[in-house]
């Protein structure tokens, strides 16, 4: 639903302003020591390293013999990831200009923010089974990420929740339909 709202208002020309005061009104704030630091942050999120996070779930659930959560969480994060590439590539958007960070693929919607959502919604998934009141310190991290790429002029505002959007709608979707209640782990 965000995805679909935030999509709309990019395409009926209603972003843009939003989007550029915010971007604007940030970078009055950037530091040093504050951009290092959020660079690394961002960097948590990358493909690298969701590739090395994906390995360990894995291989913790493998040795659960939790198979059926293995291929849901793979195809939660990593569905996110190339339905967020495929919208990337039809969408075209131009990324925000005085990046912190060099970046060469189009802007709309936010790679971190989708595959970050993606994540803490599988990891409170697989860790708790059910949605909960316990979900909250979960949406830390899409939180923190997707506000990075802001902070870092990497996208804009209307990219990242759209992202957060769309990575709630492809992950919590993809749970829903395949996923079975993850306490307990096992699946033999």
């Amino acid at each position: 639903m965000i995805f679909a709202v935030v999509s709309f208002l990019l395409w009926g020309g209603q972003a843009q302003a939003l989007d550029s005061q915010v971007s604007e009104f940030v970078k009055q704030y950037h530091q040093a020591l504050v951009n290092t630091v959020v660079i690394f942050l961002t960097y948590l999120n990358s493909p690298p390293a969701l590739l090395v996070i994906t390995l360990i779930v894995a291989a913790t659930l493998a040795a659960q013999k939790a198979w059926r959560s293995i291929l849901v969480f793979l195809g939660g994060l990593w569905g996110t990831a190339l339905a967020t590439s495929l919208i990337k590539s039809l969408v075209q958007r131009p990324r925000p200009m005085d990046r912190l960070v060099e970046i060469h693929s189009p802007s709309f919607p936010s790679w971190h923010a989708s595959t970050s959502m993606a994540l803490g919604i599988l990891l409170f998934w697989l860790l708790f089974g059910r949605w909960g009141a316990k979900a909250a310190w979960l949406l830390l991290w899409p939180l923190a990420i997707g506000l990075s790429r802001i902070w870092l002029n990497a996208h804009w505002c209307s990219d990242v929740l759209a992202g957060w959007g769309l990575g709630a709608f492809v992950a919590a979707g993809i749970v829903l339909l395949f996923g079975t209640p993850a306490t307990g782990m096992s699946e033999e």
